[in-house]
């Protein structure tokens, strides 16, 4: 039923690297040659991962008992105001990070469930605080358990390769990849003393200088520098391999970089003119190989609607689910709430959160990318969950009319409440309250409208972007949700948007056997 390829145990640790478990035998096995100072200094090593181990410990708890305080907390006025600024500029993106446009409450509880979750182990900091320029990383997975183990196995390659133009330094500190993804980590240093700079373009080439094919890319805007004010800001970049996605044996990454203004949106002209390129060497011996197929072929039918799973493919760096639903289904299916796979001790991997999450190879098939347990022996695999979110095909369009400010055609439970015309800055503001279940929706944003909308003659336009805040103030309602539009193009009212995304559900709990 499925081909497993082990992880090659050829592989040792770099010469002054401590893997996960040297660290502990080390201090057993030295011998009686070792020096005093040496002794000395692998204790000290240690008693310092002991004491970050400690300090995680710490913020957990003070988190959990701050939780109920945050959660009667009330949140000022004029932040909201802000996130919305920040949050409606519009940028448009794949399948990646989605729902990061939150406000700091669902912030507050998500770090709550990250660290109470899938806090890193002591072995993870270890190793990566042994390698230099990659203690930063211990923050960038510490909610992925998929990532953690490769760190463990040795699937992190350390590069620190730089480039630098115009007083900025970006740096590709290291990389984890397998054939399904590769994760750059870097460093954006600002020499200049100030202003802060984002990613405008992300490209990768192969060895021959050709654009790199059938991937997609996600990266994350940081937007300030780190708490240091050293003017260093410090994240990664997810690309996406599909299974037709040549992987050469070098890859080119060339970016280019913007200057962010505050509450100011993008602009070309803040875009620099320098790209920046780093070579990455591709080692394919160390990961070709490494996955394992479970063919699945069962299908649920929940509430009248049929849902396949076809195969789960567990890689190093995350696990696809291959999804397809029944065209002659007469509900949208948006997304699952719930899904996700447990093994026969009740330990559980989720839907990755941060990085690409998924693609749509059409509007009947889907990929779902999992945290993956491919170093985890589990004797038993199963994918459970029972709640889905759908909505009747006949009722996936919003029509405004924006000469009397009003929903012509849309679903229940949304209501617009108000409308803003910034004529200085040539665009209009819808602003909507929405009703959601509380069960499923309390630390959740919602994408309702595309990035596209069709005006009364039919033609094709583009938002300036939207955004939600997890509360309203219309009794009854439960978020907030805005729309920024162009207000300096000739498009018609009414215009229609089709819905992408609403909550609305439909529920039937299933367990499926997977391994």
């Amino acid at each position: 039923m499925f081909e497993r390829k082990e992880p090659n145990k050829s592989n040792k640790s770099k010469k002054g690297i401590l893997s996960p478990s040297e660290t502990m035998d080390e201090l057993v096995k030295m011998n009686e040659s070792d020096t005093t100072e040496d002794l000395e200094k692998l204790m000290n090593e240690f008693n310092a991962f002991n004491e970050l181990n400690d300090g995680v410990n710490l913020v957990h708890d003070l988190l959990i008992q701050a939780k109920p305080r945050v959660a009667d907390m009330p949140i000022p006025t004029e932040l909201d105001d802000r996130i919305q600024k920040g949050l409606t500029k519009g940028i448009k993106a794949q399948k990646v990070w989605h729902f990061r446009k939150w406000t700091t409450l669902v912030a507050c509880f998500l770090m709550v469930a990250f660290i109470t979750t899938a806090r890193v182990s002591l072995a993870v900091a270890a190793v990566l605080h042994q390698i230099p320029g990659l203690g930063y990383i211990v923050e960038l997975i510490n909610y992925d358990k998929g990532l953690q183990s490769a760190v463990e196995n040795d699937l992190i390659l350390p590069l620190g390769a730089s480039d630098e133009h115009e007083n900025i330094v970006f740096t590709v500190d290291g990389i984890i990849m397998d054939e399904a993804s590769l994760v750059i980590f870097y460093t954006v240093e600002n020499k200049r003393g100030e202003g802060t700079f984002d990613f405008s373009e992300v490209r990768l080439f192969d060895e021959m200088g050709e654009p790199l094919k059938e991937i997609s890319i996600g990266h994350s805007s940081s937007g300030e520098p780190d708490e240091d004010g050293d003017g260093k800001i410090q994240s990664r970049i997810n690309v996406n391999f599909y299974d037709n996605t040549v992987i050469p044996n070098r890859l080119s990454l060339k970016v280019k970089l913007r200057e962010i203004f505050q509450d100011v949106p993008f602009d070309p002209s803040s875009q620099l003119p320098s790209t920046w390129e780093i070579t990455i060497p591709v080692d394919k011996d160390k990961f070709v190989g490494m996955k394992t197929v479970y063919e699945i072929n069962q299908s649920v039918v929940i509430e009248g609607q049929r849902i396949t799973f076809e195969k789960l493919t567990v890689y190093p760096t995350r696990m696809a689910l291959n999804i397809s639903y029944d065209p002659a289904n007469s509900k949208k299916i948006f997304a699952f709430d719930d899904l996700t796979l447990v093994n026969e001790e009740g330990e559980e991997w989720g839907r990755i959160i941060n990085g690409v999450s998924g693609s749509y190879p059409d509007e009947n098939r889907e990929i779902l990318f999992f945290q993956s347990n491919y170093f985890t022996q589990s004797k038993k695999l199963f994918l459970r969950g029972k709640s889905i979110r759908a909505m009747d095909k006949e009722s996936l369009r919003i029509t405004l009319d924006l000469e009397k400010d009003r929903i012509l055609v849309g679903p229940l439970n949304l209501v617009l409440d108000q409308v803003i015309k910034n004529p200085s800055e040539k665009k209009k503001e819808l602003i909507f309250s929405l009703k959601t279940n509380p069960m499923y929706d309390e630390k959740r944003g919602f994408g309702v409208f595309p990035f596209e909308f069709i005006d009364a003659r039919g033609n094709s336009f583009e938002i300036n972007g939207q955004s939600t805040a997890t509360h309203s103030d219309k009794p009854g309602y439960d978020k907030t949700l805005w729309l920024t539009l162009p207000d300096n193009q000739s498009y018609q009212s009414p215009i229609t948007f089709k819905i992408q995304d609403y909550p609305s559900r439909i529920t039937g709990e299933f367990d499926i056997r997977i391994k």
